[in-house]
């Protein structure tokens, strides 16, 4: 199923790109270049920002924003990720939506012998509104390998011990609101506006997370073979958390700008661990107090038709899924870099949005300030 839907994806991005590089080819007539400066003049926004959410923007994203564990067993650690070294994204927005779909190319048979096969999917949606910002992911990745195989195994093997059937199920939801007006948040998520004079802005917020772990009662050996574990866990849990961060964006020049924020957070995981063994199957529930503090910084362009960049997240954090023997630890530093184009929307797109403002008036946003 997740191959049939990235390779969907994959083909509408492989259209939407080919007609990037025709409008790029065949640049706009002197009228519709003129309707266009003066579609940016008059949507300068205090002299801070200027809108571009009538446009329509397409963004393609690389990143290393893959679902690894690291679990503690016994003094071992045991390094756990699918076998997916980079993300491939396309990122579709326009005024207040903005949606992110997953592609992935085909693992070649040399890579799938080696680290086993796996099936990722991801999906995010954004609303992003004047001082709003709502985020909805879901991620799944199934089939996992073990990446420090050689620290348990003297062998000159390439092939790594693999978890065939462990999944992991994540969704994730954000809202934020932004306090500073001269600040724009959709700079920063969805490039429909761009941030002309520098500014910042503190963000309060509420995090919720949903996911479970399963799977984890297969292990496919160095030597091929599928081995049932007598003793295993699986877990499941909700992890709610208030934060408070801070935005900042720093123009360098016209389009160029640098940005970096910290948003630390607190909350409560609650999480059940599913212990299973030969006697039986047995539950234990548990609530701990989680803190984090996620940053990030990075830099590009936000042109009036193109735009590119790249930015590095990290999170610190003490959360950990633990039992009375194991404990795993989700990794969450990554980078990823993007490069995207602003075109007129296309009636598919625009009339369907247009419509849901005509029937719900606040997705419209304030009216422009001089």
């Amino acid at each position: 199923m997740f191959r049939k839907l990235e390779n969907r994806f994959f083909q509408y991005a492989l259209i939407l790109c080919s007609g990037l590089a025709f409008l790029t080819i065949n640049p706009l007539s002197a009228q519709e270049q003129t309707i266009g400066k003066e579609e940016s003049k008059d949507s300068v926004l205090n002299n801070y920002i200027i809108d571009y959410k009538k446009r329509f923007n397409v963004k393609l994203e690389v990143s290393n924003d893959v679902t690894t564990y690291v679990i503690l067993n016994d003094g071992d650690e045991f390094d756990l990720k699918p076998n997916l070294n980079l993300r491939y994204g396309v990122v579709f927005s326009y005024k207040f939506l903005s949606i992110r779909m997953s592609i992935r190319p085909k693992i070649s048979d040399e890579q799938q012998e080696k680290k086993g096969g796996s099936d990722t999917f991801r999906f995010r949606l954004q609303l992003l509104f004047d001082n709003w910002n709502h985020k909805l992911e879901y991620n799944i990745d199934k089939g996992y390998y073990l990446s420090n195989t050689s620290d348990f195994l003297d062998s000159n093997n390439n092939i790594r011990i693999q978890f065939p059937e462990m999944s992991s199920n994540i969704l994730y939801g954000s809202s934020s609101y932004k306090f500073n007006k001269n600040y724009s948040m959709r700079a920063f998520q969805s490039q429909t506006e761009v941030q002309v004079k520098s500014a910042g802005s503190f963000m309060p917020g509420i995090n919720y997370t949903i996911y479970d772990i399963t799977g984890t009662n297969v292990i496919k050996d160095e030597n091929g073979d599928r081995i049932l574990r007598d003793y295993y866990n699986e877990y499941n849990g909700v992890n709610l958390a208030l934060s408070a961060g801070y935005y900042y964006t720093f123009v360098l020049k016209k389009f160029w700008f640098l940005n970096a924020y910290g948003v630390p957070s607190a909350g409560i995981d609650f999480y059940t661990t599913q212990i299973h063994s030969p006697e039986g199957k047995t539950k234990e529930t548990f609530n701990k107090a989680i803190v984090a503090l996620n940053y990030g910084f990075g830099g590009g362009y936000n042109g009036d038709k193109i735009f590119f960049g790249a930015e590095i997240k990290n999170r610190l954090t003490n959360e950990k899924l633990t039992s009375r023997k194991v404990g795993i630890t989700p990794m969450q530093n990554h980078f990823s870099v993007y490069f995207g184009y602003r075109f007129k929307a296309p009636k598919p797109i625009s009339k369907p949005v247009d419509m849901i403002e005509d029937k719900v008036p606040i997705l419209k946003g304030e009216p422009k300030r001089d």
